[in-house]
């Protein structure tokens, strides 16, 4: 199948101004450039993205993602960049404005900032699974490093409890003895566009995975994360 014979897919990169952990987050280097520009050339890496677009109501971040080969066609409305916005608001404003602009696709693609170590290839394998299964969206998953089935909370009296408490896990002590679980790890969420259409949600009653690695699922939000991205990037020159 030729590139012109596949799906129409829009990929839509969300960067706010904005961040609470982090300041400038989605523009602190790594490797040697802003951490959005990572992001960006996965997009344009890829093999199965017609379009790509950076969704960003901040100047710096415009001209930086431009400087990348980014494209920036509008702004983010300010009320799709605050703290308590949406992302399923910010997808859907950049599908609105491109078919008021005459294009439509038959996938929507969410790729976010801040999991610099994903792939091209994790985008393209990701869309091939959502084209060639019978499905209506796939999430990129990995699996969890420490079992959930042993998380703590602390109850009324302030000692330790079991979060969990299900028959199913009793007498298991050995991680080997659990189920493998896994966890959305941020770094690509697809869609049919009919699908989003009916729910603006990525995962669905007929949601698949497609599994990466921890090592490349890194998802940053605090600063000592940017730190270990910059560790892992170097490390894998």
């Amino acid at each position: 199948m030729t590139r012109s014979e596949q799906p129409r897919t829009l990929a839509v990169i969300p960067a706010r101004g904005g961040s609470k952990r982090i300041d400038k987050k989605n523009i602190r280097e790594i490797g040697g450039k802003p951490l959005i520009a990572h992001t960006i050339e996965h997009a344009n890496k890829s093999e199965r993205i017609t379009n790509s677009v950076v969704s960003t109501e901040d100047e710096e971040i415009k001209a930086i993602a431009r400087e990348y080969s980014g494209s920036v066609p509008f702004d983010r409305p300010e009320s799709l960049a605050t703290d308590t916005a949406e992302t399923a608001s910010v997808v859907s404003h950049a599908i609105d404005w491109y078919e008021e602009h005459g294009e439509s696709f038959d996938v929507i693609c969410l790729l976010q900032v801040t999991t610099p170590l994903r792939r091209p290839t994790d985008i393209d394998q990701a869309l091939t699974l959502l084209e060639q299964r019978d499905c209506r969206s796939v999430i990129s998953t990995t699996a969890y490093g420490d079992p959930p089935h042993w998380a703590v909370t602390t109850n009324e009296h302030g000692y330790l409890t079991k979060y969990f408490d299900r028959d199913q896990n009793e007498g298991a002590t050995r991680s080997q003895d659990l189920p493998t679980l896994h966890h959305a790890n941020g770094a690509v969420f697809a869609a049919t566009m009919s699908s989003w259409r009916e729910t603006s949600e990525f995962f669905t009653d007929q949601t698949l995975e497609y599994q990466m690695p921890p090592r490349r699922s890194l998802d940053i939000d605090e600063p000592w994360e940017l730190d270990l991205a910059r560790c892992l990037y170097e490390s894998d020159k």
